[in-house]
């Protein structure tokens, strides 16, 4: 299944970049809710996102503050992706 989905989710991924300049206020939510769904459905995406958190000071304090206000099942899934060490 996650290969179907993995390529599709990209795909929502590039649309929401194109989209994020634009006045349509469609852009940021479709990047986050495709990265939420590569990283729950995809263990590599979960390993890219963790070494860019751990590379990127500002990305890791964004995905804290989201962990931090997220719901339960939101959290978890982003917690995933903390940098270790």
């Amino acid at each position: 299944m996650s290969y179907l989905l993995t390529p599709l989710l990209l795909i929502v991924f590039v649309i929401g970049l194109i989209l994020a300049p634009t006045p349509i206020p469609l852009g940021v939510p479709l990047m986050a809710l495709s990265v939420f769904l590569l990283i729950a459905t995809n263990r590599h995406a979960a390993r890219t996102v963790a070494r860019l958190r751990k590379r990127f000071g500002w990305l890791n304090r964004a995905f804290c503050f989201i962990e931090d206000r997220a719901g339960p099942k939101i959290g978890r899934t982003l917690k995933r992706t903390r940098p270790r060490g």
